[in-house]
């Protein structure tokens, strides 16, 4: 099969149907003991069910592999484990079922980070983080028809779904699995092993942590402006800007260590470590933009693999750190990332995870930057050998939450965890433990409806059922190949983006064929209300993540397929197509109040003026945020 970037062989030998043989009652109505064996009595599996409050548990024998991944996903301190400690990992295929209602009486929601409609009911999910597929990321001509990949490959997938039945469930163990609801009288579960835990609760929050960390104030003041080209160029646009009265919490500044132009377009530099001729004085710099500029902040970015042209190979590769062939034990794993080969530090090896943080430490945090996109994660093959000498892929799924933990530590040990802040796009099972931020990944640059602006609205929501505090898109969108971004794109992705937590640009994998946010005078002027709009609401952000903290929810929460609440009182309605000035709009329980025009609106369907710089927003008539809102027309 093929996910993304993956061809994966998994061969089923031989599929076994297991019935009840013996049940033992532990503890009475609270833990059962519970034999499966196959009808010769060939094959056996006792599990362990637990009753408690409305949730049920279902316990797998552990091994000390499942074990360690137990620790990754829900421990404070991980196993740890090297070379020479035995893989006992048993990787039997396990198959279960649940009942399922019609297509038109339940409805399936979560499932982490998906691009496609609200209900996944009649799809089939695979659960492996991966480089999100679409049509015009892979032209289909490109791909063997053999190994197409899945339409719902992820990023960021999370074995834990929603049923309007009342219920959640949740899949605890880092094997590939493949959720089904294609079916209308069963959902089907496929676990390529057999995971540690399985939790299913009853009108209950979801089984997982809700740990949320604690974001900086900065991040609500404004707009954070993606900048690249150098300190000559920041200084140019940073100015030209702030004289507009643009509200800027900070710039984003993706090639602060250098960059390689490839035929997919501008890349960064693989090495992490600022670069001093593109950058001269950067730390003093730093202190300077914050300074002028109303606190602006400075943010990097950094990801997981390192580029071997780059001097931070040789240390690592001298120390032994980088994750090595599994068909060869001293080869280094080298991946061809486009044009440039790049190798993988060994987060299972405790002193690489330690080398890591100190590099992130030193290079980032102490040179004064306040944050950073930590990219990818997901490209983890499985035909690797790793310190903790786990099979790849039982360790694969687990690469972004170690990658975040690496993250988190590194901002923790520096005493600054209520200053300094990054964001992923990768995921797993409780990754929002280390991490609180978290972007979509890599749209297009459009209005199309299953890669562009809708779908960057659409997965935002997905991911929040999943628990995550706060989730964002990159203000255009990524990625293009031939068309280039239109200033109709920009606004109108501008206009979603005002209305969240955090609100930052993406100049695009092909800057120079984007229109972007100082393009001309209409885009600076449009850019400077809005954020100056989303620093106003800076009480009310705030508001609406300590409400989230407290009531163990997203900020952001759906109302319809691409309609969502922000918060309790604010209701939005972006605009995904092109070329309209009137919008359709589902409007909830309650009066609602158009913040353009103050009319009143009650629950039903209305079409909206919706002009460029108007987006249909709508405030509770009942909010104690009245006047706040208010005055957001006349920003």
């Amino acid at each position: 099969m093929r996910l993304g970037h993956f061809v994966i062989r998994h061969v089923i030998q031989k599929k076994i149907s297991l019935q009840v043989q013996t049940i033992n009652e532990i503890n009475p109505s609270q833990v059962y003991e519970i034999l499966f064996a196959d009808e010769a009595k060939l094959y056996n599996l006792q599990v362990k069910f637990i009753i408690n409050n409305n949730r049920l548990e279902i316990e797998f024998p552990s091994t000390s592999t499942s074990n360690y991944i137990r620790s990754v996903i829900e421990c404070e301190e991980i196993i740890k484990r090297n070379e020479n400690t035995i893989d006992d990992s048993d990787q039997t295929n396990l198959w279960f079922s649940l009942e399922a209602l019609p297509f038109d009486q339940e409805i399936v929601r979560g499932c982490g980070l998906q691009y496609s409609s609200g209900d996944l009911r009649g799809k089939i999910l695979p659960m492996w983080v991966s480089e999100w597929y679409h049509d015009l990321l892979c032209p289909n001509d490109n791909i063997n028809p053999n190994v197409r990949p899945s339409s719902h490959t992820t990023y960021h997938p999370q074995p834990m779904f929603h049923s309007s039945r009342g219920y959640t469930f949740c899949a605890y163990g880092s094997a590939y699995a493949q959720f089904d609801f294609s079916d209308e009288k069963f959902h089907h579960f496929h676990f390529a092993a057999i995971p540690y835990r399985l939790e299913l609760s009853l009108n209950g929050p979801s089984p997982i942590s809700h740990l949320y960390l604690p974001l900086p104030e900065w991040i609500y003041d404004g707009i954070i402006l993606s900048v690249q080209g150098g300190t000559d160029v920041i200084d140019q646009k940073l100015r030209r800007m702030h004289e507009c009265g643009t509200r800027i919490a900070g710039i984003w500044v993706q090639d602060w260590c250098g960059k390689r132009i490839t035929s997919f377009g501008k890349r960064v530099f693989w090495n992490w470590q600022w670069n001093e001729s593109w950058y001269p004085n950067l730390k003093e710099k730093i202190i300077e933009w914050q300074r002028d500029y109303n606190g602006c902040r400075f943010l990097a970015y950094i990801n997981p693999y390192i580029a071997v042209d780059g001097s931070l190979f040789k240390e690592a590769n001298e120390k032994d750190f980088l994750v090595k062939r599994f068909d060869c034990k001293n080869t280094v794993y080298i991946i061809d990332f486009g044009e440039f080969n790049g190798v993988i530090i060994d987060l299972t090896n405790p002193q690489a995870f330690e080398w890591y943080k100190n590099i992130i430490r030193t290079n980032l945090i102490d040179l004064g930057i306040s944050g950073w996109m930590a990219d990818f994660g997901e490209y983890l093959p499985c035909d690797v050998r790793v310190h903790a000498n786990i099979s790849g892929s039982l360790i694969h799924n687990l690469w972004p939450i170690l990658w975040a933990r690496c993250n988190y530590e590194a901002i923790r040990d520096a005493g600054k965890l209520n200053e300094v802040i990054f964001f992923m796009r990768s995921g797993y099972l409780n990754v929002q433990r280390f991490c609180s931020l978290f972007w979509t990944g890599d749209q297009s640059v459009d209005f199309s409806h299953h890669a562009g602006l809708s779908a960057g609205i659409r997965s935002c929501l997905s991911l929040s059922l999943s628990n995550v505090l706060s989730v964002h898109t990159d203000i255009g969108g990524y990625f293009s190949r031939t068309n280039g971004r239109t200033r109709e794109v920009l606004l109108r992705w501008c206009e979603m983006a005002t209305f969240n937590i955090v609100m930052r640009t993406h100049e695009g994998n092909r800057p120079t064929s984007n229109i972007q946010f100082d393009n001309d005078k209409i885009c600076i002027e449009f850019f400077a209300r809005m954020s100056r709009i989303h620093a106003y609401l800076k009480p009310y952000s705030r508001y609406v993540v300590q409400k989230a903290y407290e009531q163990q929810q997203s900020c952001i929460i759906p109302h319809t397929e691409l309609q969502y609440f922000f918060g309790h009182d604010l209701l939005i309605a972006p605009v995904v197509e092109s070329n309209v000035n009137k919008w359709k709009v589902s409007i909830p329980d309650g009066q609602w109040i158009h913040i353009w025009t103050n009319k009143i609106f009650e629950k039903n369907q209305y079409e909206i003026d919706a002009p460029i710089g108007q987006p249909p927003v709508f405030y509770r008539s009942t909010t104690e945020w009245k006047s706040l809102f208010q005055q957001l027309k006349d920003l």
